[in-house]
Order: C-alpha cells, then structure tokens, then sequence
C-alpha cells in the first residue's frame, strides 16, 4: 500500500484538514465570545426622581452619563414605580434576566425599595440600588444584593435598614457637610462611584471610575 496519497487525494485530504480547522477555530471564537458576554451582561438602570419631578434632575444627568459608558438607563417619576415594577416584573418573566439596577433621590430614593419589595413578592433579583438621601426609606428586602446608600442626616436623609432576611451589602454613607438635599443628586463624585458600582453590578469593573471601599462604615440614625 503506497504511503502517501495520490495528488487528487492529497488535495481532498488538504481540503478536508482546512476546513476541520475552520471549524474548531469557529467553535472557540464563539465560546470565547459566549464567555464574554456573559460576564458582560447588559444591565438596566430605572432612576426615580423625587417630588414634582423637579427637584431631582441629577438622575437626569447620571441616566446620560450612563448612557455613555453603554449602560441602559432612564429616569422616571417616582409616581410610577408601582407600574414600573409591574413592567420589569413581565420582562422578567419574558425571559430577560439582566440586571436590574434601581436608583432614586429623596421620594424617589423611599420608592426604589418599595419597588424592590414587589418584585420581591414576585421572587424577582435586584442587583443594585444606588439612592441619594431618602427621606422615609422602608427596610431592604431579601431580594436586593448590594445598596448604597448616600444621605445628609442633618436635613431630610436618613441611612436605610437591612429587614431580618437581607443578605446582601449595605453601605450607608454619611454625606454631611458635603452636600445638602437638593444638591446630593447632582454631585459629580457621587455619580463616578454609583457608575462604578452599575459596571461592577453588570461585569464590567475594569472600568476606570473610582469605586467605593470594600468595607463602607454603616452609620446609625442621629440622635433625635
């Protein structure tokens, strides 16, 4: 038997050899790619605004700052936040499982945890909640895996509480003699660490915003 193939064959076997590689090297780009992906995941950020819907326009801006490092984000009524959970609760069920990520300032900053605590109801996981000084917060659910919570006790904020089954990360920061009320929502080095949490929420930390400390301090309530 001849050791080698006759030139019509080398050239099938050549052919078959080429396109073998092709295909395996295919398969390896779309792994590595599957893998990228889904370390990379979208993310969606709603943002509420407070009173009025005037006094909060920093969630504007922080919504388009989002935007811009290519993170969904939209800011809306706090009003809403009851029909709001109802939207994100039938997208989830339709199969979208990115993360979900809430925001607020004053009121806005009360009802993220509100709506937190209906999608709760509905067994639904919130990555992250960023709020600028809540005035009347309730107890962070079970569901939520990490809040910070930025707040001004020496006016209308004040820290949030974990419920008996949190198991996530709480941060409350203490932001006195910084900002006051109307001003926290807008503060340009509170939007780089709330940005730098939303990159972190969706796979993306290598992003070069400065994040918060491992270990934040949880403040008590002030003295009443």
């Amino acid at each position: 038997m001849p050791s080698t193939f006759p030139p019509a064959r080398r050239g099938l076997h050549a052919a078959i050899v080429s396109l073998a590689l092709f295909v395996i090297c295919g398969f390896l780009t779309t792994s590595a790619n599957a893998r990228t992906a889904a370390s990379h995941r979208p993310g969606h950020v709603y943002l509420m605004r407070g009173l009025f819907n005037v006094f909060s326009l920093g969630m504007d801006e922080l919504a388009a700052k989002l935007e811009k490092v290519g993170v969904k984000a939209e800011a809306v009524s706090y009003t809403s936040w009851s029909s709001l959970a109802d939207s994100i609760t039938a997208q989830y069920r339709a199969g979208n499982h990115e993360p979900i990520i809430l925001m607020g300032h004053s009121y806005g900053a009360d009802t993220t945890i509100s709506l937190a605590r209906k999608l709760n109801d509905n067994r639904i996981p919130v990555a992250l909640i960023v709020n600028f000084d809540p005035t009347a917060p309730d107890r962070i659910p079970r569901n939520v895996r990490r809040i910070i919570n930025f707040y001004v006790p020496t006016e209308w904020g004040r820290p949030v509480e974990a419920g008996k089954k949190f198991r996530g990360r709480l941060s409350n920061l203490n932001e006195s003699g910084k900002y006051g009320h109307f001003g926290i929502d807008k503060a340009d080095a509170l939007h780089r660490k709330a940005i730098a949490a939303v990159l972190q929420a969706v796979g993306r930390s290598d992003h070069r915003v400065k994040q918060p400390a491992k270990r934040d301090h949880i403040s008590a309530l002030p003295a009443q």
